[in-house]
């Protein structure tokens, strides 16, 4: 029993890291170049 308890605990944490990642991809994909870099592209102008 309390085996199953845990298998069905690491699945849950997997499907909802597993899920995260998909949403971070996804949202890396609509933002320009400007928007991913504009933070880094200010750090080594102000060098």
């Amino acid at each position: 029993m309390r085996r199953l308890i845990f298998v069905i605990a690491v699945l849950a944490v997997a499907s909802a890291g597993i899920s995260a990642s998909f949403a971070a991809v996804h949202h890396a994909r609509t933002l320009t170049f400007a928007e991913r870099f504009a933070p880094a592209l200010e750090a080594m102008a102000k060098r």
